[in-house]
């Protein structure tokens, strides 16, 4: 067999290649479908909406690679990032829409307000620390900014499922699904 044959092989083995130097135990190369089976598990972890995490990573990952990819762990870590923090913003703003029309009292203008302004916008500035220094530092020293992330996007859904279903409640979980799922890509470059 030549060595065409036998790197195409490894390739579809999804083997990966483990670097050491300035990011010990990181990854660096990888196919999409092994960051997400070793980020995510193949059926035992599930999102909020109960899909299996492995799903959702493969369809978040899906919209900017193809199957097979291979790519720095870093890419994937760094996109599924970028996707939350974008996610915020879209979810924000429909709650600060929402606040704007004057409909909401009491606890649910409150929930709402959290998430327009308060604690979402913290998550989102923590997460868009994340994007701007995982190609740097290789997901070193960022465990805090996706933890605060996760804790913050967490308080809101908690804060909203405590009152009548809405679609700012079923925004806030995929946001937390999303962040869920940059933190465990996150692992694979050395998150903690």
């Amino acid at each position: 067999m030549s060595l065409l044959v036998w790197l195409a092989v490894a390739l579809s083995l999804s083997s990966t290649i483990v670097a050491g130097g300035d990011c010990p135990g990181a990854h660096r190369n990888i196919t999409m479908e092994a960051a997400c089976r070793e980020a995510c598990g193949t059926a035992t972890a599930t999102a909020a909406a109960g899909e299996p995490m492995y799903q959702v990573c493969m369809r978040a990952l899906g919209e900017d690679y193809r199957a097979g990819s291979v790519k720095e762990a870093y890419e994937f870590a760094y996109d599924a990032a970028w996707q939350a923090v974008a996610s915020y913003g879209r979810t924000a703003g429909w709650a600060e829409y929402v606040l704007g029309n004057g409909t909401l009292t009491g606890d649910a203008k409150a929930a709402y307000g959290l998430v327009a302004g308060g604690s979402y916008r913290e998550a989102e500035a923590a997460m868009g620390q994340v994007c701007h220094r995982v190609m740097d530092d290789c997901g070193l020293d960022l465990s805090d900014d996706y933890k605060t992330a996760l804790r913050d996007v967490a308080a809101c859904r908690d804060r909203l499922a405590k009152m009548p279903p809405s679609s700012l409640l079923t925004m806030v979980e995929k946001d937390y699904t999303s962040t869920m799922l940059a933190y465990l890509l996150g692992k694979l470059i050395g998150i903690k």
